[in-house]
């Protein structure tokens, strides 16, 4: 019986722990992906239809905030990938997913769709990662 459980407890671990690398590994791809893509341009991405949101990203193609959130991207992605720097990786992430998020919702909810991949996977890789960010902000502490 004990045998059992214990068997049961490794396989539930193994697959949290399957389940997280694959979320990460998937989650760098696509920030390094996305973020060389703002260096290069191999992926042509079309303009959102709202006007409001074609004003916003003509605003940041002509900023410093294009190559922030590229270099943003690319080094959170990897950052993701080395254990003692995942936390820190994930906090670089956190406002770019938010923006994506929040411009998506607001201004393209349709749009090309993708931005919900790198959504999903940052939210599993929250949920994976809770201790570790509960612990970071002193969770429960006077």
């Amino acid at each position: 019986m004990k045998f059992q459980k214990l068997l049961i407890h490794l396989k539930t671990n193994m697959m949290k722990n399957t389940i997280q690398k694959i979320s990460i590994w998937v989650l760098t791809i696509l920030m390094v992906v996305f973020g060389l893509n703002k260096f290069f341009g191999f992926i042509t991405v079309a303009p959102p239809a709202d006007e409001t949101a074609q004003s916003f990203m003509g605003a940041i193609f002509t900023s410093y905030l294009y190559i922030l959130v590229a270099v943003a991207e690319i080094v959170g992605g990897v950052l993701l990938t080395v254990p003692r720097t995942k936390f820190l990786g994930w906090l670089l992430l956190l406002p770019v997913i938010f923006n994506i998020v929040a411009f998506h919702l607001a201004h393209d909810f349709i749009g090309n769709g993708i931005w919900l991949l790198p959504t999903l996977l940052f939210l599993i890789i929250t949920y994976f990662q809770f201790g570790t960010i509960k612990n970071a902000m002193n969770y429960g502490q006077a």
